[in-house]
């Protein structure tokens, strides 16, 4: 099939719109991309500006455990302070005349 004058002058008239829509085409990608991107942006900004409610926190194993090394150690500790022996004063005299204040003032 052989083209004629009339189909050549044809196709220079639509050259210049196929042009355009190949750029077009070429440049979706980009913009696509471009507005994704800000988009992500705007999500984080609003999730860094945004408040945070706390959440209350489950009793897991953890919170369990945990409590229930604080029970034991709340009471070992009584004990271990009255089975833990006095220090010994060695060679310390005492004149109940004297008092057990020192005046530092002068």
């Amino acid at each position: 099939m052989p083209l004629l004058p009339i189909d050549l002058q044809t196709l220079f008239t639509q050259l210049s719109h196929v042009g355009k829509e190949q750029a077009v085409q070429k440049e979706a990608l980009p913009h696509a991309q471009s507005l994704q991107a800000a988009q992500l942006v705007q999500r984080a900004e609003a999730r860094d500006a945004a408040v945070n409610e706390t959440r209350q926190q489950d009793e897991g194993p953890e919170q369990v455990r945990d409590r229930k090394r604080r029970e034991r150690r709340s009471r070992e500790k009584p004990h271990a302070r009255a089975e833990s022996p006095r220090p010994v004063e060695a060679d310390v005299v005492s004149d109940p005349a004297l008092g057990r204040h020192v005046d530092l003032t002068g």
